[in-house]
């Protein structure tokens, strides 16, 4: 069941990305990856990497977790399962920080 959910998850992440290079700003070469707390972006990154960069993290943490707790599958399998919800909700929710801030700029 986790490892479905882990499926899942990381196949909604890679169809939020290519949405998101497809539709959000299209014709900005670099885009928002971190915001002040008054709202402005201190830097930008490439666009692949921008819309790339959430996916491989999640990926890293699931490499990280099944090392880190390869003895004890329950542990393993909460963790997994944290990921498997939290990844795409990130990665949304950035993408649609940069479409609303990349709006607003224009």
């Amino acid at each position: 069941m986790v490892f479905v959910a882990l499926i899942l998850s990381i196949a909604g992440m890679a169809a939020i990305a290519t949405w998101a290079y497809r539709n959000v700003a299209p014709g900005t070469d670099r885009l928002p990856m971190q915001w002040s707390a008054s709202g402005t972006v201190n830097w930008r990154a490439p666009r692949l990497v921008a819309i790339g960069a959430t996916p491989v993290l999640m990926l890293t943490l699931i490499g990280l977790i099944f090392v880190f707790s390869r003895h004890d599958h329950a542990e393993r399998d909460m963790a997994l399962l944290w990921i498997s919800f939290i990844g795409p909700a990130l990665q949304a929710m950035h993408m649609a920080l940069v479409a609303r801030t990349v709006e607003n700029e224009e």
